[in-house]
Order: structure tokens, then C-alpha cells, then sequence
């Protein structure tokens, strides 16, 4: 993925600091992540973890704050061996991505806004760009990352209703009546601190976890802004099948 030139960081007034979520189990890429946490995997031979934080560190983010779980030390020791500086926080349990975010809250006090995304999402650098230039312009509530997707593929994401670029309604995983379009929230959002109180209290899903998408949808039902900028290329590191596709051109040469 293409870093963001160094002109572009003066996009970045007033967007500081970064959430990575980190703390998951990465239960689709077992055994492997019994072993390393699913944000050491590579794509294209390179740990995703660390594509990410170039790009952040690229894009002028002076503070990186890493969500992590199990294997919190282990990862928090591999990104400072390869130079990057980060502050980790632990979730105990992965009760979703809202109480994973809900860890870093105390970080985030006092930030006018901050970047979250989860550690198995990479995106080229002017994708981030144009978040940014959208929240900075527009002064949302939330600014969220959306791609296109197979209907097929819906159930496991979260379908957006998008008019504009406003998202006016947001389904975490539907169901096949609830789909709402070939447009899904991809895991990364800028919130601004309007965001924050909804997040803290963001009620359990039917799942049994806290996730961030529910607490998007009530910012929009209680009439807070929230826009959406498409991705035209992402990538997605969800499970083995993933996890070949992404490395085989990579690997091909020594095989």
C-alpha cells in the first residue's frame, strides 16, 4: 500500500492520535494465532501491524495506541523492535470491538478527534487522506471507511444505507432481509470526542459483544452527523483463505 507523501501531513491538524484494536482472538486464522497475534501475520511478506503504523507514522499520527489481548507483550515487543512507538493497553477478554476501544478511552480524553481501526484492515494511503479531508471539512461526529462487497459476503460485515455521503443507517452483520446495499463499513473510523459518550455506553449486541457499529448507529439515531468515504482498494486479512491469497505472489519465486 502507498504511504502518504510528507506534504500531506498537514492534513492531519487535529488528527493525532490512533486506536489500533488488537485484541481479538483471530479464532478464522487458528492454529496460527494460537502461537502470534493475528496483526504479526504478513501480507505481502510483512507483518500487517506493521504497514499500518508506517503509513500512520507517515501520515504525521504522533501517538499510536495498540488494543491488545493474549498476546498484548509479545506484539508490543515486535513493533518496538522494528523502531515504531506505540502505548498498549489490555483487553481482558475480546468482548468486541466497542469494549476493546472502551480500554483506550482514558487515553483519549481531551482529543478534539482520533483514528480507529482494526488490525487486519490495510488501505492505500490516500484512501486515509480523503477520511481525513472529510472530517476535517465537514466536522462529523464519526467519518467511516466503507467498501463495496457481494451480497454474499454481507452477513459477516456491517451494511450501511448511504445517501450522498451520508450514512443514515448501519446493520452490524444482517441478515439477508436487513441488507441494505453492496456498501459496508469497513474497520476503520475517525470519531470526534462527540463520539466518545456513545461508544462508553454502546449496548450489547444479540451477539453478546460491544461493537462499534452499534454505537455508530445510535450517534445517527440521536441525529449526530456521520459521512462515509469508499475505498477503492483494501484489504482484508480475515482467514486462512485470506492469509494465502495475500502472500502467494509473494511467495511464488521460492517455490
Amino acid at each position: 500500500m502507498e504511504l502518504l507523501k510528507i506534504c500531506d501531513v498537514r492534513l492531519l491538524q487535529g488528527h493525532v492520535l490512533a486506536v489500533i484494536l488488537a485484541g481479538g482472538r483471530g479464532r478464522r486464522l487458528e492454529p496460527l494465532t494460537h502461537a502470534v497475534p493475528k496483526a504479526m501475520l504478513p501480507v505481502k511478506g510483512k507483518a500487517v501491524v506493521l504497514q499500518q503504523l508506517e503509513l500512520l507514522e507517515a501520515a504525521g499520527f504522533e501517538r499510536v495506541v495498540l488494543v491488545t489481548g493474549r498476546h498484548g507483550r509479545m506484539l508490543e515487543r515486535f513493533v518496538r523492535e522494528h523502531g515504531h512507538s506505540v502505548e498498549r493497553v489490555h483487553q481482558p477478554e475480546p468482548m468486541g470491538s466497542a469494549h476493546a476501544l472502551q480500554q483506550a478511552l482514558p487515553l483519549i480524553e481531551g482529543e478534539e478527534s482520533f483514528l480507529v481501526l482494526a488490525c487486519d484492515y490495510l488501505f492505500p494511503g490516500e484512501h486515509l487522506r480523503d477520511l481525513l479531508e472529510m472530517h476535517r471539512s465537514r466536522k462529523p461526529a464519526a467519518t467511516l471507511s466503507l467498501k463495496r462487497m457481494r451480497r454474499e459476503e454481507m452477513g459477516e460485515a456491517s451494511s450501511v444505507r448511504l445517501e450522498g455521503d451520508r450514512v443514515t443507517c448501519l446493520v452490524e452483520k444482517p441478515s439477508e432481509s436487513e441488507i441494505l446495499s453492496d456498501i459496508a463499513a469497513a474497520p476503520m473510523y475517525l470519531f470526534s470526542s462527540a463520539a466518545v459518550g456513545f461508544l462508553r455506553e454502546v449496548e450489547l449486541s444479540p451477539r453478546g459483544e460491544y461493537e462499534i457499529p452499534g454505537a455508530v448507529q445510535s450517534m445517527i439515531e440521536a441525529g449526530f452527523e456521520v459521512r462515509g468515504v469508499l475505498a477503492e482498494s483494501w484489504v482484508h486479512l480475515s482467514d486462512w483463505r485470506d492469509l494465502l491469497r495475500l502472500n502467494f505472489g509473494y511467495l511464488a519465486p521460492y517455490l
